[in-house]
């Protein structure tokens, strides 16, 4: 079987996690690493001779990084630094030096459509009424517009061609694209191979075949918006076609992410993901129960301490009076104290909870 990571015109391996099964194209100095994906194990080598992914080819088109390296960094310290009672492994200097830019792969479709369509449109329309108020002792008349929806039905007919309509390379990339957002696809350049210099490729688990009913879904909705301009309307619904295509071609675009990842208290990674575009980080930032229960029992000595103070003085004041008022003071201070040894567990379980 031909080595077809020459294909890449550059050096580079391929390798799995044998954790998430994410199949990558990287440089051989990065497959030492762990998986930037799940941040779980390490990656594993694999025979591209032997191993032959459901699509090898190298993209056409890449989104370049527009968030520096530093930038990314920068995002990554005040993460850690926003943290409470943070994990021992949710330092900003171990997340840095985890950090690793990731390249995914989306695909666009250009196809040529001839179809008939029906549908309904809908256009607004302002119906203006009154209401009676009665307020400081008298009625009073109140002009009330409403906009309502005159639907209409339509039939047509469509012959256009799309450029660039989107499809799924990945089975994940709806997760993702909910985690992360959108990309900016105007600025994409034709793929260069040092773009894995130093950057890993997430090769496609979907290939075209897989993502054509994504495909035409996509062309659908394009078709659907330019048959409700076409009509001058402000809405659109039942819209159904009977499409034919041509002169289909697929172009896989990469698109940039960087990622990197912490282990919690009982050793769970958890991953970082940040915008390759906007910079804009993504991630759990969770809190140590077990750094929390320490500060609760810290805080709770401190009362017990000045609950045996109080109450040695309150035997001192038998004698002194004085005494007695100083453990009457104490004694308020240490309960104070005793309710404040359960803020930290409650802190740390409410950001547990109420993390995205």
């Amino acid at each position: 079987m031909e080595n077809w990571l020459s294909d890449w015109q550059t050096d580079v391996a391929l390798a799995a996690c044998e954790q998430c099964d994410w199949l990558y194209v990287l440089p051989p100095s990065r497959l030492a690493g762990r998986c930037p994906h799940c941040g779980a194990a390490a990656l594993a080598a694999l025979d591209e001779t032997t191993n032959k992914p459901v699509y090898t080819h190298p993209p056409e088109l890449v989104l370049p990084f527009q968030a520096t390296p530093r930038q990314a960094q920068q995002k990554v310290l005040a993460f850690a630094k926003g943290a409470w009672f943070a994990p021992a492994d949710l330092q900003g200097e171990r997340l840095n030096g985890r950090l690793q830019p990731l390249y995914l792969p989306l695909w666009l479709v250009d196809a040529d459509v001839q179809a008939q369509w029906q549908a309904e449109m809908g256009f607004d329309y302002q119906v203006v009424s009154h209401q009676e108020e009665y307020q400081n002792n008298r009625w009073h008349t109140r002009q009330v517009k409403e906009t309502r929806i005159r639907w209409e039905p339509r039939v047509g007919t469509l012959q256009r061609h799309y450029d660039n309509q989107v499809a799924p390379a990945l089975e994940e990339q709806a997760a993702i694209e909910k985690e992360v957002g959108r990309f900016d696809r105007q600025g994409a350049r034709p793929y260069q191979p040092d773009v894995l210099t130093q950057a890993i490729a997430r090769l496609p688990n979907r290939p075209p075949d897989d993502a054509w009913p994504d495909a035409q879904l996509a062309l659908m909705q394009a078709a659907g918006d330019e048959c409700r301009q076409a009509a001058a309307a402000d809405h659109i619904r039942q819209y159904h076609w009977q499409p034919h295509f041509a002169n289909t071609h697929w172009t896989q675009l990469l698109y940039p992410i960087y990622t990197t990842y912490y282990m919690d208290d009982n050793g769970k990674t958890h991953t970082l993901t940040i915008h390759g575009q906007t910079g804009r980080l993504v991630g759990r930032r969770l809190a140590s129960m077990k750094k929390a229960r320490r500060g609760s029992l810290a805080i709770g000595a401190v009362a017990a301490a000045l609950f045996i103070v109080s109450f040695i003085l309150l035997l001192a004041g038998l004698v002194y009076e004085v005494a007695l008022a100083m453990a009457g003071l104490l004694f308020v201070v240490a309960v104070v104290t005793a309710v404040a040894a359960f803020i930290p567990i409650l802190v740390a379980w409410y950001l547990n909870h109420h993390s995205k």
